[in-house]
């Protein structure tokens, strides 16, 4: 199974979890920061937007420019755990799971002086045994994002346009939605503000991970 079809089908049975409740929490993630090229870009839009969303970070990205993370974290957004090197984390032993999210919460720690909440994995790839290595060293659990509406807007295919983009953030959004972007590609940079003015539109109220899993526990 390609991890495309995946996560269409996770969004296909996501959908009927969420709860129409007259509101529209909304939690965005942002992986594979921190992005020196873009950082400072997407904490200026979501200054001007008064928009917090949750930012995921790899640790060696953290370890090379831990400014970054320390003014994201500065700015009101909630980091998380993407791992130290971004691998397929599913193979590896016990003690390698260990290591790529213990170093990474030791990196978050010591950039922001906190440690992460939540532990977001990969390519979205966890199992059991994932699980369990990354209890062990960190005490996080994986955000259960496959208790929510989950949206994907593919923006790390290069083939994804502007107008795809778009229209998949912005589609089919009830309360509990969880909306994956990465910070590395230009679409997401670009069209976000747009993004932002329209699920405004929509009512929409943006969370962080930790907020949406009090306001609407799973």
């Amino acid at each position: 199974m390609s991890f495309r079809f995946f996560v269409l089908m996770l969004t296909v049975v996501s959908t009927a979890l969420a709860a129409d409740t007259g509101r529209k929490r909304v939690a965005i993630v942002i992986d594979d920061g921190p992005v020196p090229a873009h950082n400072a870009a997407f904490l200026e839009l979501f200054a001007r937007e008064h928009v917090q969303v949750t930012f995921s970070h790899v640790g060696r990205n953290v370890v090379a420019h831990p400014e970054l993370t320390k003014n994201t974290a500065t700015a009101g957004h909630e980091i998380a755990n993407h791992s130290y090197t971004h691998p397929h984390l599913n193979p590896m032993s016990a003690e390698a799971v260990e290591k790529e999210v213990g170093d990474t919460s030791a990196a978050i720690k010591t950039a922001t002086g906190q440690a992460p909440a939540w532990f977001w994995a990969p390519f979205l790839e966890h199992d059991a045994h994932v699980d369990a290595a990354v209890r062990k060293a960190t005490g996080l659990e994986h955000f259960p994002y496959t208790q929510y509406h989950f949206i994907s807007t593919s923006d790390w295919e290069a083939s994804t346009t502007a107008e795809q983009f778009r229209q998949r953030a912005t589609t089919g959004i009830v309360d509990g939605t969880v909306i994956l972007m990465h910070e590395w590609p230009e679409v997401t940079l670009a069209n976000l503000p747009w993004v932002i003015t329209e699920l405004k539109k929509q009512g929409v109220e943006f969370v962080t991970f930790s907020e949406l899993a009090k306001q609407l526990p799973r």
